[in-house]
């Protein structure tokens, strides 16, 4: 005999909430955590995110599957978390090693070069390519067709490598010149 029947629908919704939270708070933290790079921050936004969920889970649920929406909160959380932080520096950091000075450089030229893009190619991207949800998962979470979050991912994929490319440039000197490259330095024109 289920005791479910006798509940009311709030009662049932807190009891789907609850079912769902783990993985709800999983996939939160997931994108949170490669965006921000602090775990701290990254469980924070989740939290939030789920939070937010729970306020809004009726009608999460019938819109269909909640986790693209929670995933969605949890990153425009990182990054707004992320340009806070930016504008308020904190005199007690540590100085940190070299190789964890490169990663934040390359977090933050990431983070620069996806303010950049419009913000539906953002969306798609940071949904597509952070969250790892597949395409008809973003069309559904964003409201588009399966076409324009492909048109949109091509285009800021397009955009952030571009935007990333010259730090590839700048890793030291390339031998030869523009027009050689042959395998023996001949001349390729």
């Amino acid at each position: 005999m289920t005791v479910t029947g006798a509940l009311p629908a709030s009662a049932m919704d807190t009891i789907a909430f609850a079912d769902a939270f783990d993985d709800l708070w999983a996939a939160g933290y997931r994108v949170a955590f490669r965006l921000l790079g602090d775990r701290e921050d990254a469980a924070d936004c989740a939290q939030e995110s789920c939070v937010r969920a729970c306020a809004r889970w009726p009608r999460l649920v019938r819109a269909g599957d909640p986790t693209p929406w929670v995933v969605r909160v949890a990153a425009n959380l990182a990054i707004d978390r992320w340009r806070r932080a930016r504008r308020v520096p904190d005199p007690q950091v540590a100085l940190v090693a070299s190789d964890a000075a490169r990663g934040v450089a390359e977090r933050v030229d990431l983070h620069a070069a996806l303010r950049a893009l419009p913000r539906r190619q953002r969306e798609v991207v940071v949904l597509r390519f952070v969250a790892d949800l597949t395409e008809p998962d973003v069309a559904r979470a964003l409201g588009v067709s399966l076409g324009t979050v492909k048109q949109h991912g091509s285009r800021g994929l397009a955009a952030l490598r571009a935007a990333l490319a010259p730090r590839a440039d700048t890793a030291g000197p390339t031998t030869g010149g523009p027009t050689t490259g042959g395998p023996n330095g001949e001349d390729l024109r």
